[in-house]
């Protein structure tokens, strides 16, 4: 999860970016509606169509529920289906990244809004080998920003941004995420650490028009 200051900023200057056209937009991947990063900004979606899918999700969250169960390797949506799409730490757990890109690329429309992120210096985080639901998942792969060009290739204005620098990110590795809820600790962080394409940084955002 993102631990505010300007990576946070980042993702929600995208997310703005996102939703301000749109008014079908996808969830893919997801546990329940509103999870993760978006937990804070489901205002943002009252006046559209916001769907959520996840993999065999679990139908426990009341009004949270998720709406479809889908593979997002074989989408059962149609061509050109969404004005957007948000996949938040998806990637890595599925078997065949290159399919669920083709995957997005099919429901989205053209000239529609990707915001995707992933993880690229990080823990494993994984639960089992054994399915791909959201109780039991995997954890295959990680991702370089040369890596993330050539999936989304063809996307115009592509941005690849590193959500951390060198300093937040040798604090995670060493578990010390707590750190960064002092608010004089992520001003200081803010301001002396510099994320860039090619250093460690623990997520990549993509965000593009396909």
């Amino acid at each position: 999860m993102l631990m505010g200051g300007k990576p946070e900023a980042m993702f929600l200057n995208c997310l703005h970016e996102l939703v301000k056209d749109a008014d079908k937009i996808l969830d893919i991947g997801t546990p329940e509606k509103f999870a993760k990063e978006l937990r804070g900004y489901e205002h943002l979606f009252l006046k559209k169509n916001y769907i959520a899918a996840g993999y065999n999700p679990v139908m426990d969250k009341g009004i949270y529920n998720c709406d479809y169960h889908q593979d997002i390797e074989q989408m059962t949506f149609n061509d050109n289906s969404f004005d957007a799409i948000i996949c938040i730490e998806v990637l890595e757990h599925v078997a065949n990244p290159f399919q669920a890109v083709f995957e997005i690329n099919r429901v989205l429309r053209t000239g529609g809004k990707l915001l995707l992120t992933v993880p690229f210096l990080s823990q494993y985080h994984g639960k089992s080998s054994l399915s791909h639901d959201h109780q039991n998942y995997p954890d295959y792969w990680r991702f370089t920003h040369e890596g993330l060009q050539k999936l989304f290739y063809d996307y115009s204005n592509l941005r690849i941004i590193p959500l951390d620098g060198p300093i937040e990110f040798r604090l995670k590795q060493l578990y010390l995420t707590s750190c960064l809820k002092n608010q004089l600790i992520r001003k200081i962080i803010d301001v002396v650490d510099k994320p860039k394409l090619g250093k460690a940084t623990t997520r990549h955002l993509v965000f593009g028009i396909k």
